[in-house]
């Protein structure tokens, strides 16, 4: 890398175009000059502000092309020719003129369109760019919400639009370039029981997008916006749009890196007060409860720090020869006694475990503008050594894309991303002994010494036994995350190339076809003496995906009169393909040899292939009047294989129709002087939510082996042939007003969405052989309003502020289910296959989706825990509700200022309301590890609660004055099997980012190498950096993994957030 960025900067030393300074005043049509207007070089970042006299001086190559712009006026563009001296006039302009891009990656004009659509350029993506793209959307868009994974650095981030309407599927499109792309997350094969391969995240699709290739990202949030993608696009669209070539002939390099430091952004609260054991004592033997307590890892042991000596496992033992080994070391001694060592805290055991970690991303860029057109050519190197140990990503990006127009008539274009991604290891999720959190946090006792562990050997026997402080259910953490490791290396492969050609002045034909692959190589490793797999155990994991898409469109564009009409009619067809082998062993012959040939018990084999066809017939047409009102309706057919049955495909048809409308009022009627433009718009749109494909016809899944012979089993549950995609019918108003020459913006957006014939998977009696069957049921009602506020509050000669905020708040609220009474569940969490320790994701009728259930204890009418005459809470196995996930409203406050050279911008992510139930609570309180059972008094404590004196029919409660001990207290209260005391409220105000930085200009042949000079930027950046919120243990943003899917709502174990703090550094010449 370092050879080609050398390379590439000797090379540009011996081009370069000439350049020429101009110098001029900008005014508007009175010949007021406009003082802080924008002028700046097409193309480049090369620019400058007018004085207060709107003068303005600028150096640009010959060849250039001059952009002038402010707030209020229509946009000049001018080629600077050999003149050096250049007065412009601005016209005042009373509309958007902003161009953003819409379905099917048709450019509109912003004020032509009914319904919201919200717009990233470049510079707000990559000024802190994130490794998942994903993460760099939030904050920043109304009406999206983003959950981060819960795994570190490469795992996926779960992103919905105007929440969440569907029981089955929420997911947006994702579309680069004109070409749907895949955002999947996809899991090993895994089970629920204490056994068995854990879950691993892989992360999900759309992270892998490059974001020093991104020119815009366009959110399409409603139906009516996405409805010309079909069904695919009912939960809305995000666009994303990469960079072209130079606009201006001669080669142009750009070089951009960023480097980030990583730490821990959040740890539990622990109290370090009680070390390991029950009932204050333990004494270590062997780990499996040999010992006193040694079997299990809880702190309500003996005070630490006060001068005990008691056995540990890291304790010295002397073996006859007079060598010693460790307590731990129990494979290789026998009998010996263990010498008792102090018996003190070590509260920073966590904090030591996680590492410092850092991200380099570096990315190179070649632009060239030639006579017919122009390109790109960029290479990016992103790596990445995450906080957790052992866990890195490398990927590295490699994007090319075209644009040729070899006659007036006909225009080429090509776009092809390249993503080769890689990981060493990526940690397990949830909960069990996979976890490293299982071991260092809820079963991590105060008086463990985390360094200690990192021998993980025992000694002589290094690849059969590792060493650590508990054998009956825990691994020791480093051996987990370097000897048990899920590695994975994936090629991808998306882009597309499209022809259009003029047949007449009117009519244009275009032709486009797009690709999407992905092949992915994933391999599960556990050594010897793994808690799971006690010889071992190897799995390969292969995920294989291609999607090809095809459109074809015929556009008319006409001026009838006072009448601008646009209309096109087009078709696509979808080919999908998706298959996912995993195959394994759980028993190793030999020790350290990761090979199915090395298989001492039966190989399994799990896996699934499915393929999808959609084929589409679509129109839509507009039409504007008088440049005030504007009027569009699109309508879309798709014909799905999905649908289809092995006998029939006569309910594969589905319509899908939309209709929107933008006035401009500020163009028909007189508005007040300080209102510069006002437009109300409204739309309306029907669209389908496909489902996955076999869902209406019987198939086989492979099973286990017998005898060395394949088996296979009827799928679980009972298909439905007359399925029919979900349906969405959406109305949305709003209205959109500037202020103050465009200074005050405000936009404002309703909607109200009704999605029925809900796909659900019912339970249905065993005796029928199946456990589910499916059907088209339910509906739920979205409502839910958006604001945008843009304002420049201070701007002068050297100095100006401009400020953004998002707010959005939404309600997904039930109103028919299929059953006449009681609750369906749409998913859940749980610890291992335990019902009475499961978080439960379930809907009713009025209520809304988000709502989680679990179980608790016994309360009265008043809402009082009522108690035993012990003093002890009284389990309740009803369900109650515990709260929703979902937030009351989300917020971003986006500011940005900049001060001659200098620049700063910070965003602030607030979310009000919603609840995450804690397993870390749950667990780490339970086994006294956490700051909550710090206080343990001698006499015990007495639980706020009363007791029923009288009898079950007519009660009399008394308040309790009975204490139980400190640890009986806690560990009943945090109870995992009942969750009503493990819920947080999900609220934060969280620095999402931030960044201050000096841009400057090197002077023509700099270092010997810029004939022409160069433009450069440094700056300090930082993500993640603090948050206000209620939560003491983890950071609020939690995703948990359950089974092939996300559970919101629920934290399970969840590693460290990151908190990043770097540089960024960029030249262009």
């Amino acid at each position: 890398m370092k050879r080609i960025t050398l390379f590439m900067l000797l090379l540009c030393g011996f081009i370069g175009a000439a350049q020429i300074s101009i110098t001029g005043i900008i005014s508007d049509t009175a010949g007021d000059p406009i003082a802080f207007a924008n002028v700046t070089e097409r193309g480049t970042s090369n620019g400058t502000t007018t004085d207060v006299n709107g003068f303005y001086s600028l150096t640009v190559a010959n060849d250039g092309i001059l952009v002038c712009s402010y707030i209020g006026y229509q946009t000049a563009i001018i080629p600077v020719g050999d003149e050096v001296i250049m007065n412009l006039t601005l016209e005042e302009g009373d509309q958007l003129e902003t161009v953003v891009v819409t379905a099917l990656g048709v450019k509109r004009n912003e004020r032509e369109l009914g319904y919201a659509v919200q717009t990233l350029d470049s510079e707000q993506i990559q000024e802190v760019k994130s490794v998942n793209l994903v993460d760099n959307l939030q904050g920043k868009i109304a009406g999206i919400t983003v959950t981060p994974g819960a795994t570190g650095v490469g795992s996926s981030s779960k992103i919905t639009i105007r929440g969440e309407a569907s029981f089955s599927n929420n997911n947006p499109l994702f579309i680069v370039d004109g070409t749907p792309i895949n955002n999947n997350t996809v899991f090993n094969f895994s089970n629920e029981a204490a056994a068995g391969f854990q879950e691993v995240d892989f992360g999900n699709g759309a992270g892998e997008v490059n974001q020093d290739d991104i020119e815009s990202v366009s959110v399409l949030k409603g139906p009516a916006a996405a409805a010309l993608y079909g069904t695919r696009a009912a939960n809305g669209a995000i666009i994303i749009e990469t960079k072209n070539g130079g606009k201006n002939k001669g080669l142009g390099i750009s070089y951009n890196t960023s480097f980030f430091v990583d730490s821990a952004f959040k740890l539990p609260e622990f109290q370090n007060e009680y070390g390991q054991g029950n009932s204050g004592q333990f004494e270590y033997v062997d780990g499996l409860g040999g010992g006193v307590n040694d079997n299990i890892s809880y702190s309500w042991g003996p005070r630490l720090d006060q001068g005990i000596l008691i056995p540990q496992f890291d304790s010295p033992v002397t073996l006859p020869d007079g060598s010693t080994v460790r307590g731990g070391d129990t494979s290789v001694y026998s009998g010996l006694p263990i010498t008792a060592t102090p018996f003190t805290s070590n509260p920073d055991n966590l904090k030591n475990f996680y590492n410092t970690g850092y991200t380099a991303i570096n990315n190179i860029a070649i632009t060239d503008g030639f006579e017919n057109g122009n390109y790109r050519l960029s290479f990016t190197d992103l790596r990445s050594e995450s906080i957790i140990p052992g866990v890195d990503l490398d990927r590295q990006t490699v994007a090319a894309k075209l644009n040729f127009t070899p006659n007036d008539k006909t225009k080429i274009r090509a776009s092809v991303n390249y993503v080769n991604s890689a990981s060493g290891n990526r940690p397990s999720n949830g909960y069990g002994s996979e976890n490293v959190n299982y071991s260092l946090v809820a079963w991590g006792p105060r008086s463990l010494n985390i360094d200690n562990l990192r021998n993980y050997w025992q000694p002589g026997l290094e690849g059969v036994q590792q060493y650590s402080f508990n054998y009956t259910f825990f691994d020791n953490p480093y051996f987990i995350l370097q000897e048990n490791r899920n590695s994975f290396g994936r090629d991808r492969l998306f882009g597309n190339v499209s022809l259009s050609r003029k047949l007449t002045p009117e009519l244009t034909a275009t032709v486009r076809t797009g690709m999407d692959y992905s092949n992915e190589k994933r391999r599960f490793i556990r050594n010897f003496s793994t808690n799971r797999f006690r010889n071992g155990a190897y799995a390969e994991h292969d995920v294989f995906y291609r999607e090809i898409n095809t459109d074809f469109l015929l556009n008319y564009k006409k001026q009838l009169g006072v009448i601008n009409f646009d209309a096109s009619v087009g078709g696509n067809r979808l080919s999908q393909t998706a298959s996912t082998t995993q195959v394994q062993t759980t028993s190793l012959a030999q020790p350290g040899i990761f090979s199915l040939n090395n298989a001492a018990s039966p190989i399994e084999s799990f896996g699934f292939r499915s393929e999808k066809r959609i084929n589409s017939f679509y129109a839509f047409a507009k039409a504007g009047y008088k440049n005030f009102l504007y009027l569009e309706a699109t309508a879309r057919n798709d014909w799905s294989s999905a649908l289809a049955t092995p006998f029939s495909a006569a309910n594969t048809s589905f319509f899908y129709p939309s209709v929107s409308t933008s006035f401009i009022l500020s163009n028909v009627v007189d508005l007040p002087s300080a209102i510069d433009f006002a437009k109300i718009r409204a739309s309306y749109a029907q669209v389908g939510n496909d489902t996955n494909p076999y869902q209406t016809q019987g198939t086989f899944i492979s099973q286990t082996n017998v005898n060395s012979q394949p088996t296979f089993s009827n799928q679980d549950f009972i298909p439905n042939q007359n399925l029919r995609p979900e349906l969405t019918s959406s109305v949305e108003l709003g209205f959109d007003i500037r202020f103050l020459k465009q200074r005050l913006n405000l936009d404002f957006t309703y909607y109200n969405a009704l999605t029925k014939d809900q796909i659900l998977s019912l339970p249905i009696g065993i005796a029928s052989g199946f456990s589910q069957q499916v059907v088209n049921a339910g509906a739920v009602r979205n409502k839910g309003f958006e604001v945008v506020f843009n304002a420049i509050p201070i701007r002068t000669t050297d100095f100006e502020w401009s400020a953004t905020v998002n707010f959005a708040s939404n309600r997904a609220i039930v109103e028919d289910l299929p059953q006449d009474e009681g609750r369906l569940t749409l998913a859940y969490s749980r610890v291992y296959d335990s019902q009475n320790q499961t978080v439960w994701h379930q809907v009713e009728e009025g209520g809304r989706i988000g709502d989680l259930y679990g179980t608790g204890y016994l309360r009265n009418e008043n809402g009082d825990f009522v108690l035993t005459p012990e003093g002890r809470f009284i389990a309740d196995p009803e369900l109650r509700k515990l709260g929703n996930y979902n937030a009351d409203f989300t917020m971003g406050f986006n500011n940005s200022f900049t001060y001659k050279n200098w620049d700063a911008s910070f965003l602030l992510d607030w979310r009000q309301g919603g609840i995450i139930v804690s397993r870390t609570l749950a667990l780490g309180a339970v086994g006294g590890q956490l700051a909550e059972t710090a206080n343990r008094p001698d006499g015990g404590i007495v639980a706020n609660g009363v007791i029923n004196t009288g009898s079950s029919t007519n009660p009399t409660y008394v308040q309790n004055t009975t204490a139980v001990s400190a640890e009986s207290y806690y560990r009943q209260f945090y109870d995992r099997n009942h969750e009503e005391n493990n819920v947080y409220d999900a609220s934060y105000l969280k620095l999402r980012q931030f960044s201050v930085g000096y841009s400057f200009d090197l002077n023509k042949g700099a270092l010997g190498l810029f004939d022409d000079g160069a433009q450069m930027r440094v700056s300090l950046i930082g993500r993640n950096l603090f948050a206000f919120s209620k939560i003491p243990h983890f950071d609020p943003e939690q995703l948990a993994v359950q089974g092939q899917g996300f559970i919101n709502g629920v934290e399970d174990m969840s590693y460290a957030s990151t908190r990043s703090i770097g540089i960024k550094a960029g030249i262009q010449f």
